[in-house]
Order: C-alpha cells, then structure tokens, then sequence
C-alpha cells in the first residue's frame, strides 16, 4: 500500500482547526488566482538549428521592464502567467549566434498592447496568439531581452511540461506537492506549472494511457497501475496539475496539451485513466478535445470512483470558508460543471469504463452507502451509468481501489480491448 493524500472529506473535518496563518494562505492564494492570468504565443516558423526565445515586457510610467524570458517549445509554444488588468508586449526570436540574449539582425516579431486570458474565466478554452518570426522584425531594446533569471511583479513564465520524460520518484511528483496543489494551487502553478510526463520516451507501437489522479492526490497514486500494464503494449503518460484550481481551466490545459502531443506524434488513439475527481476532469477534457482536433482520438475513458454528482462536504467547505479551494466550487452538487458533463455526453467512438467502490464506513458529509470519501449515488449517476460501455463494482475504499490487483485486472481488460479496436 502506498501513502495517500486525504480526502476533501476528512479536510472539511479539520476546517475549524485549521489555524489562522492556514485560512490566510488560502485567501492569498484565490486573491492571487484572481489576479492572473495566461498569455500565451504561438511562435511560427519554428528554427531547427538554433534556440528561439520568448519574452515579455510591460511598459510603466514611460520605463520598459523585462518580465521573464523562456525558451520557446518545440511546438512553438510560450506561456506567461501574469497580472490582469494591463497591456503586455510579448515578442521572440531566433538566437543565430546562441548567445541567449537578442541582438538586431537576428529573425524576430512581436505583439504589442495584448492581455492574459483570466485563470477566472473557466469556459475560456483559449488558443495561443500566433507571432511570426521574419528577418527584419525587431524587439523593442535589444539589451534587455537575454534568457537569464529575473523576478518581476507583473508575472513570469509559466512552464508547461509537454512530454518529458520523468520518473514517478521525482520530487515533484510527491505527495506533498499533490497537497501542495489542493491549497496553494497558484504556488504550484509557479512552481511546476502544468505538467503531461511521459515514463519512457514516446512509441508509436505502443497505446498511451494518460493517467489523471484526483483532488490532491499526485501521480505517485497510479505506480500500482503502472506496473500491472503490459509494458509491451501501452506506455503511461500522466498529468501533473494543481487540483485546486477550477476544473474547467485543467479539462482546458488538458485538452490543448492531448492536441498537441497529437499533432507533435500523429498517433491514431490513446486512453485516459482518471481517479475520482480525475475522472470528472478527464470527462470535461475528452469533451473540449473535440473543438481543437478534426476527429476523435480517445479510444477509452476509464473512471473509478468518480463523484458525478460531486460532494456535500465540498459545498459545506463552500458556505464554511470565505475564500474556499476554486475546485471545491466545481464540486457542489448541481455546480456548473458538473451540468456540463451531463449536458455533453462523450464522442460516440469513446468508450466509457465506469468503476465504482462501495465499502461504506462513516465519515464526514457522507451518506450511509459510500466508499469512505464518496457517496455510491455520487458514483452512480443514473445517465453515465446508461452512457457507460461497461460497469465494475469493488466492495474497496476510494483509494484503497488504487492497489487492487482485480481492479487493475479491469482497467487492463478495458484498455486491452481499446488497443484491440486500435490493431483492428
């Protein structure tokens, strides 16, 4: 068994003793998230010899001040986190001489007088603003722009950890850090960024399982499944985000990241494993792919013990607190999205795997049938039920199903017979 993150739960038992310096840091946090935003480019053409640069810079009182400067992927793409409320200058260019720092001559373009997209506005699914690079394009102050470390209070990059290869034993990925991201997900956002690892560098002959661990939970939680899959046939990929920020903006950063590893690969299908409030995420994820890409590629969705109709102890932690965790929204029966997962079924070519557990105990905001953290009605809404391809039912704990050697039988049946449609 492995240690795992507590459920929102048994959390919202420990609401009133959290101490004063917690509820602050809470506060901070949502006041932060409410301050921000994403800005990001997309960066054509892309050079294939030497490094392209991202910058972006803000004009104060007459005085221009650098924000941060990145590398640009390798699908073009640059990300910064910064303030609402003010217009950015946001340029890049190709580093012909590999200096790091931008000198006149070298292929440029910019954008002036642009703002982020607010971390608030969850039904944004935003698209990166397309930036040429050409011979004589220019950036505003050539001494200014060189990749070198800065702290400003307008912003920063946001990194944005598209297919690297990572071990699930890397720090980052700790448990800590999945709590981490449920309290302070604007620290973690700063820290990490968001994250889709691979465990082993892609395979076209392989399927792509990309795992989605739930409400301060981490990536760690999936290493049983990790090691039951045959190797052979599937590789794990999976997401590293903070989970207390509204769902709708991770089922965004999901979708894009899915959208571009496709086009980056050109595989033909993938699966997505998604543990509790995982799998509502991997839901609203699969859904919002299907306006960024000309066809389906999820072959499967397999959830476990998803709360469909959310938690009451989120909704007590929404009226408890004054500035509750953004997610805890997300997870009031009848909120918003979980509306919208009903009112958008799944593409007709997703097979869906819905698994439940069942082993009630008593416990804070819980019904008498439960799994320990979620209510079985929750798990068992009547419409995915009658959308669900196949149903399991484990007499588990919410987590405890994790190290289940038949679950795991399970979720391996319903991605052997996703890879069977793709050989097919």
């Amino acid at each position: 068994m492995h240690h795992r993150s507590p459920s929102i739960a048994r959390l919202l038992a420990l609401l009133g003793a959290l101490p004063g310096c917690a509820v602050f840091q809470l506060e901070q946090q949502v006041e932060q998230i409410a301050a921000h935003g994403i800005l990001a480019i997309q960066v054509e053409p892309r050079s294939t010899a030497t490094n392209d640069y991202a910058v972006a810079w803000i004009d104060v009182d007459g005085h221009r001040e650098t924000i941060d400067v990145q590398h640009v992927d390798r699908d073009g793409i640059a990300r910064f986190l910064l303030r609402n409320g003010a217009g950015y200058g946001v340029g890049a260019w190709t580093d012909l001489d590999g200096d790091g720092t931008y000198e006149p001559g070298e292929p440029a373009g910019q954008l002036t007088m642009v703002e982020p997209v607010p971390l608030e506005r969850t039904a944004t699914l935003s698209r990166p603003l397309p930036l040429t690079l050409t011979p004589d394009g220019t950036l505003p102050v050539a001494a200014a722009f060189a990749a070198s470390d800065r702290t400003s209070p307008h912003g920063e990059a946001l990194a944005m950890h598209l297919g690297e290869v990572a071990s699930l034993d890397d720090p980052a990925f700790s448990v800590g850090n999945g709590s981490l991201g449920m309290w302070q997900p604007f620290e973690f956002l700063r820290e990490h960024g968001y994250g889709l690892y691979f465990l082993e560098p892609y395979d076209p002959r392989r399927l792509p399982v990309v795992l989605v661990h739930g409400l301060a939970a981490s990536p760690q939680d999936w290493r049983t499944l990790v090691a039951t899959l045959d190797p052979t046939r599937f590789q794990c990929w999976f997401l590293h985000y903070p989970s207390g920020l509204r769902l709708e903006k991770s089922a965004n950063a999901l979708a894009a990241a899915l959208a571009m590893l496709q086009q980056r690969h050109g595989f033909d299908r993938l699966a997505i494993v998604g543990h509790s409030m995982g799998g509502l995420l991997a839901h609203g994820a699969t859904t919002r792919l299907q306006a960024l890409v000309p066809r389906n590629f999820v072959a499967d969705l397999v959830t476990i013990s998803a709360p469909w109709d959310g938690h009451a102890a989120a909704a007590e932690g929404v009226r408890k607190l004054p500035y509750p965790v953004p997610s805890w929204r997300d997870l009031e029966p009848g909120s918003d999205y979980l509306r919208s997962l009903v009112e958008h079924a799944l593409p007709p070519d997703t097979r869906h795997a819905l698994l439940f557990t069942y082993q009630s105990t008593t416990g804070v905001a819980l019904p008498p049938d439960n799994d320990g953290k979620v209510g079985l009605a929750s798990q068992l809404v009547p419409v995915f039920q009658e959308r669900a391809a196949s149903m399991f039912g484990r007499n588990l704990g919410h987590t405890e199903v994790l190290d289940d050697a038949a679950t795991m039988r399970h979720v391996q049946a319903a991605l052997d017979a996703a890879r069977g449609r793709v050989d097919g």
